[in-house]
């Protein structure tokens, strides 16, 4: 978050994403808000395009209660999924009202928040996400300014008590920016509907939108940037027209001296079975030179904790280690060769651009041959070796 967020703002980076204005406008009139209109322009923020979006309203002293602004959004035509996540940022800001001031949830009447502008606001940026199909939300750090604010409450310094409060459990950094970066409809919004964004999290971004504030600041964009992302598990590099996969996982790993080989396979087989990609065990030394196994696993992050709930639950350990490690997988596609002894399994395996492709001969193929020929497995293996080269298999034919 570089300037901070404010409901417009969020307005303005979806319709700059691509949501559709007119469809956007037909179901927000089904709210029933006479007098208001709305206006979208594209700007330039130094030097970045961004829309602004604006809401026009006709004066007004009402200070709408938490059951009334509820009745609005219940009866008008928006779905369903977005009715639900306006009452529920509205059922935040009352209990963050309601704490502040000391008073019944029921009892709170919203100032600033309760007007035609900021139910617009929630309640546009709610259909805004609904219409997207976005699933799922994180957000960056929340910026925050500095100095003081005009409220109906008087004079608050900055940030003011209801964006504190809001943001919460939420990363947020200070800086020298004067005036109110984020207001309590926008934090509102994002601390609703999204969760800070995981330091391990990947994702590809598909389309970039900029909302535009209403201030321009000394030296820097006053906007802010709404990415949708899509979730990725495998990022993919490319050298020509092939490709190798870069996977992050997790590697999950313990000391056992105090378990018999039996137990230790017994817990290595329902690892893989759990739906780990890889299961090992490495013979080490420790305290008092005692010889013991550490059970070394490879998971993805979704079976994670599956993972260390196993271990847990079915071995001896006092404690395990777990930390994410990067994969570097191979193209492979299997081939058979023919030898003086049968056919013969081969697996191929290509890194693009990084090393020439190799052959593994299948075991079990292998020594099915062997034994009916009666012949050395190793003479097998570089039978099927040299078959492969001469055929060619690792792209470069040989007369």
């Amino acid at each position: 978050m570089q300037t901070g967020a404010a409901g417009d703002m969020i307005l303005g980076a979806l319709f700059d994403l691509g949501l559709d204005f007119t469809a956007w406008k037909k179901r927000m009139d089904t709210l029933g808000l006479s007098g208001i209109g709305f206006r979208r322009e594209s700007i330039s923020k130094h030097g970045i395009m961004a829309t602004r979006f604006q809401v026009e309203v006709p004066h007004e002293h009402a200070h709408r209660g938490l059951a009334e602004i509820a009745g609005i959004i219940e009866r008008s035509g928006i779905a369903a999924k977005a009715k639900t996540d306006a009452i529920a940022v509205f059922t935040r800001l009352a209990q963050v009202e309601a704490r502040i001031h000391g008073m019944p949830l029921q009892a709170v009447h919203f100032h600033e928040v309760g007007g035609l502008d900021a139910i617009v606001d929630i309640v546009g940026a709610c259909v805004g996400f609904e219409m997207l199909g976005v699933a799922g939300f994180f957000t960056t750090p929340f910026t925050f300014g500095t100095g003081t604010v005009r409220t109906q409450h008087g004079i608050l310094a900055v940030p003011v008590p209801a964006t504190l409060a809001l943001s919460e459990g939420f990363p947020s950094r200070r800086t020298g920016i004067p005036g109110e970066l984020c207001t309590p409809t926008g934090t509102a919004i994002i601390t609703t509907m999204a969760k800070p964004l995981p330091a391990d999290w990947i994702g590809a971004v598909k389309r970039i939108g900029y909302g535009a504030g209403g201030k321009d600041l000394d030296g820097i964009a006053n906007v802010l940037r709404i990415c949708i992302l899509e979730a990725e598990t495998e990022a993919r590099w490319a050298t020509g027209a092939a490709a190798c996969a870069s996977a992050s996982v997790y590697q999950v790993e313990c000391n056992l001296d105090n378990m018999t080989p039996e137990l230790v396979g017994y817990v290595a087989e329902r690892l893989l079975a759990s739906g780990c990609k890889d299961v090992w065990q490495e013979s080490i030394l420790m305290k008092k030179n005692r010889s013991a196994v550490k059970l070394c696993a490879l998971v993805e992050k979704s079976g994670l904790d599956a993972a260390l709930s196993l271990i847990a639950s079915e071995t001896a350990t006092g404690g395990m280690r777990y930390f994410r490690v990067e994969r570097l997988i191979a193209e492979k596609s299997h081939h058979t060769v023919a030898t003086r002894f049968g056919e013969v399994e081969l697996k191929k395996v290509v890194f693009p651009g990084r090393a020439a492709a190799r052959f593994s001969p299948e075991y079990e193929s292998c020594r099915k041959l062997a034994g009916e020929a009666d012949v050395p497995l190793q003479e097998v293996y570089r039978e099927a070796l040299a078959q492969a080269a001469l055929k060619g298999l690792n792209g470069k034919e040989t007369e």
